[in-house]
This record gives C-alpha cells, structure tokens and sequence, in this order.
C-alpha cells in the first residue's frame, strides 16, 4: 500500500512538472506573437495558473467553515512566495537587474502589502463593503501592467503555434496543473498518516508545500529557460493574487473576514518584513547567490519556528 502511495506521489509531482512546463512555453510563445512583455506573462497568465490550489484551498476552508486557514492560506503563501520562491528563483545566478520598467511592478506590489497590513494591526472587519476598494487596487495593477511598453512581435508560421491552440493548450495545462496538485497533497497526507504524523503538521505542512509547489517548479524552469523576468512576475502576480482574489473569495463565500483576530502577531510581522526586504533587495540590486541561500534558510527557520 504505502510503495503504492509513495509512486502515486511521485507521479502527480511529475505531472505538475509536465503541467508548469507546458504552460510556460505556450504562455511565451503567445507572449512573443502578440508583443507582450516576459515579466507581463509571469503576472498574470503564469501567476494565476500557479495560484489556483490557494484559491481552491481558500474555497474549501470557507465551506468548512474555517477563515483561520483562509487567513494562514494568505499570508503563508505570500511569505513562501517570496522567501522559498524567491530564494529558489535567485540560486541559480549570480546577479540581477531589473529594468527600470520593470520598477513599477515591485512598487505596486510594496504598496499593495503595505496597504494590506492595515487591515493586519487594526482590528477592522473586511466585508461587502470593501469589495469595490479591493477591485480598485487589482485594477490599478492591471493597468499598470497593461500601460507597459509591450515587445517587438514575432512571426510564427508554424501551424502548431495557432492562437486559439496555444490558449487551449495553456488552459488544459492549468486545469491538469490545479488537479495534479490536489492529488498530490492527497497522498502526501496519507502518507505521513500511514507513519502516524499529527493531523495538525500534516495540514500546515504538506498542504503548505503543495500549494506552494506550482510556483516552485514554474520558477525552476523559468530560470533555466533563461525567462528570469517570467520568473519575478510569477512572484510578484502570485503576491498580488493572493492578497486580492482570496481576499475577494474570503468575502463574496463567507461575508467578511478579520485578519486581526485571526492571525497572531509573528505571521504578520514575518509577512510584512519579508515583503520589505524583498523589495529593497531586487530594487537595491542586492540579489544574489548569497541572498538566495539566506532566504531559503530563513523560510526554513520560519516553518521550524511554527512547531516550536
């Protein structure tokens, strides 16, 4: 049985590989026909594929009844966005560079944490009401995004590169992406229930991990594609996703939530810092090697922190 499992495990994260690559190249393909930018395809056609297990994992919680995962959902997913991916995205270099066009995203994605945070320290109920704030903020950012001086076009006359084609082929690989990644945490926690792990690591853990996996292997290839901006718009999209869309989820599902009550003090700090060194490191042009290593050693403090 648990030789069954383990292949099973192995296989869906073979899939979502399959699934992060396949969406990867078709996204950049449809990018270049059309002239639009690498870092706009991390944003939001890369981004929100690879955030869809949060958004279910946020549907979920709030049909259980449970705004406290919701709320965790948030906040952990962004931090591992930016200390495991971020970590994971800047290994393989020495350096980077952002372009100054490039700037205006990690200022939004600042500002928008920032403006997040309120909502962090001051005991304030998120409802009906704050919807059209919420939607004004996503809309800023796609504006923004959509502003941008886009890339020169290229010509594909292979017949395999049709538009329609690669949205279908792009939207099968995120479909095949979200499930593969439910499967996989599925038998990641039967796993560790076959060998008498706690319930309660189990869930934070392994479902931690698998949300957060798809930005992982997106990010991995991105970089070894040489598709460095692909990379930091996954991260900086997926950011902005979570704060936005499960925020708007939380809401329209369950009415209102209050992340004040729901988070303690640690999670909201740690969200915050890593937020603001995040974005003093790419703007400063401090990445590197070493960050890279200092991060994923600071994510791994951070969850050992949590059991302890």
């Amino acid at each position: 049985m648990i030789v069954l499992l383990i292949f099973l495990l192995i296989s869906s994260l073979g899939i979502m590989i399959w699934a992060c690559d396949s969406a990867i190249n078709n996204a950049i393909i449809l990018g270049k026909k059309f002239g639009i930018s690498d870092l706009f395809m991390g944003i939001f056609v890369i981004a929100i594929g690879t955030s869809l297990p949060e958004f279910a994992a946020t549907i979920q919680a709030i049909q259980i009844g449970a705004p406290g995962i919701v709320a965790g959902n948030l906040v952990g997913s962004n931090i591992a966005n930016i200390l495991l991916v971020g970590g994971v995205m800047l290994l393989p270099i020495n350096s980077y560079k952002i372009e100054n066009e490039n700037k205006v995203s990690l200022h939004y994605f600042i500002f928008l944490s920032m403006v997040f945070s309120i909502a962090l320290f001051i005991n304030i109920k998120l409802s009906y009401f704050t919807i059209p704030i919420i939607i004004i903020l996503l809309g800023i950012f796609l504006y923004l995004e959509l502003k941008k001086k886009s890339e020169k076009k290229e010509n594909y006359e292979d017949k395999n590169s049709n538009n329609s084609l690669l949205i279908i082929k792009i939207i099968i690989s995120f479909v095949i992406l979200y499930f593969s990644s439910k499967y996989f945490i599925g038998y990641a926690r039967n796993i560790s229930a076959y060998f008498g792990i706690a319930d309660t690591i189990v869930g934070v853990s392994i479902v931690a991990l698998g949300t957060s996996l798809p930005e992982v292997i997106t990010t991995i290839i991105a970089i070894y594609k040489k598709k460095n901006n692909l990379a930091l718009g996954n991260i900086i999209g997926s950011c902005v996703a979570n704060i936005t869309v499960i925020s708007l989820i939380a809401i329209i599902l369950g009415g209102s939530i209050n992340f004040y009550e729901l988070l303690d003090n640690f999670n909201k700090v740690v969200f915050i810092l890593t937020a603001l060194v995040f974005y003093a490191i790419m703007i400063g042009k401090f990445a590197s090697k070493i960050t890279a290593i200092v991060f994923l050693l600071l994510y791994l403090i951070y969850i050992l922190t949590l059991y302890m």
